[in-house]
């Protein structure tokens, strides 16, 4: 038995968490820490250039890569599926050199050691987050992989599909995140958030919403998810 003591707001998210949700991209992994992302944008511009296409300034300057995917599927199917392989080359190629979070490992096995299963989400192709997964030795501690689709996808989308996959109720999962962002997206798909402080947000950046509660980093995460197991919840099994 554990001795580590957890706070109890953080003990009564984990008590009613039968199941996790991790994002992919900055919670696993930062999957472009060493990458240039404004040169992925930039040829997705050239792409576009080539078939004609003339841009506003705010696009034509813009570095996000995943914005400009979205701006070339709105222009047209060709335009969109040449994005969608130059996104993706990248991200495979990212994969196998992006390395996890520090704690990502304790935090999964602490999961299946309390019998909580695990969906891995987010933006990036599903074929890069499973070599990455696969490459650290990662895969067999993880549940459905649920990545970027064909059709527009949300944060909410993403929930919604990795809940579904576990088989159960939004109130029953909490997500861990280490942005703002996926506190609000977790708050809005009804999910728990659980928010780990790290070089991307601080405590008082992720503690914004009533119901969130906030770790210092992902061992503590882990050592408070092995200390406190979920709670039976009546007429379903674990």
């Amino acid at each position: 038995m554990t001795s580590t003591r957890v706070r109890p707001h953080v003990a009564r998210v984990l008590e009613r968490t039968r199941a996790v949700l991790l994002p992919f991209d900055g919670t696993v992994c930062d999957l472009f820490a060493d990458v240039d992302t404004a040169a992925i944008a930039e040829r997705i511009r050239a792409r576009l250039s080539k078939r004609g296409h003339r841009m506003t300034l705010m696009v034509a300057v813009t570095a996000d890569p995943l914005g400009m995917m979205a701006y070339a599927r709105s222009v047209g199917p060709a335009s969109g599926a040449e994005a969608e392989k130059i996104v993706r080359d990248a991200e495979r190629a990212a994969a196998r050199t992006a390395t996890p979070e520090p704690g990502i490992h304790e935090v999964l096995r602490a999961c299946q050691a309390s019998g909580r299963p695990v969906a891995v989400m987010g933006y990036t192709c599903p074929t890069a987050m499973e070599s990455h997964l696969d490459a650290h030795d990662l895969r067999h501690l993880v549940g459905p992989v649920i990545g970027r689709g064909q059709r527009r996808f949300s944060p909410q989308r993403l929930i919604r599909q990795a809940v579904e996959a576990l088989g159960v109720e939004p109130s029953d999962c909490a997500l861990v995140s280490q942005f703002p962002e996926g506190m609000f997206a977790a708050e809005e798909a009804g999910t728990q958030a659980i928010g780990v402080v790290s070089r991307h947000s601080t405590r008082k950046q992720l503690a914004f919403t009533s119901s969130a509660v906030v770790v210092s980093s992902l061992p503590k995460l882990a050592d408070a998810i092995t200390a406190v197991p979920p709670v039976e919840t009546s007429g379903v099994s674990m």
